[in-house]
């Protein structure tokens, strides 16, 4: 779909999931470019990027939800018009992956009416040694879930920027 007029177009991208999985690394990792080790524990950071794409101008909102891992609760305000939903996951941790389905369910329950691209992310792909969740395992749930799906690095920036610009770019055709 095109957007035909002088205002940048927003989409507001929604990032769950158990805390410690390097949620907050990666964007700022997609914005900064460098690895922040970020040990962030207040409940919800915004951060605003506007970017351009061919000649559209996009104001890409990116929300990071932080939470308890004993509490999956979160306001329909957080997942209101969102445009992507990035459910991440620590692929050195077998416990935050199989809680992506309740995030994936939390979200389902929440969602508003307007229909959102929703993605699985395996992060920490640098601390291969450690793995204790396959690709096959990640790709077969977001598969069984509709969801696309990724494994990145924030700390190298493995597939980090083609993650954004693949989300963005379907983001934009999708609504």
């Amino acid at each position: 779909m095109i957007h035909h007029t002088n205002q940048p177009r927003y989409i507001k991208v929604v990032q769950i999931g158990d805390s410690y999985v390097g949620k907050s690394s990666l964007y700022q990792r997609y914005d900064q470019g460098k690895f922040i080790n970020s040990l962030n524990l207040s409940v919800l950071d915004f951060y605003s990027k506007t970017i351009k794409l061919g000649e559209e101008q996009i104001k890409f909102q990116f929300w990071d939800y932080q939470s308890c891992q004993r509490e999956v609760s979160l306001s329909q305000i957080f997942y209101k018009q969102c445009s992507i939903v990035m459910i991440s996951y620590d692929i050195t941790n077998r416990y935050s992956f199989d809680r992506a389905q309740l995030w994936f369910k939390d979200y389902n329950q929440k969602k508003s009416n307007k229909l959102a691209l929703i993605a699985l992310i395996g992060n920490k792909c640098d601390l291969e040694q450690q793995r204790q969740v396959s690709y096959y395992e990640g790709k077969q749930l977001a598969n069984s879930l509709g969801m696309l799906f990724f494994e990145v690095s924030s700390k190298t920036g493995y597939q980090v920027n083609e993650l954004f610009e693949s989300l963005i770019s379907q983001a934009i055709n999708f609504n």
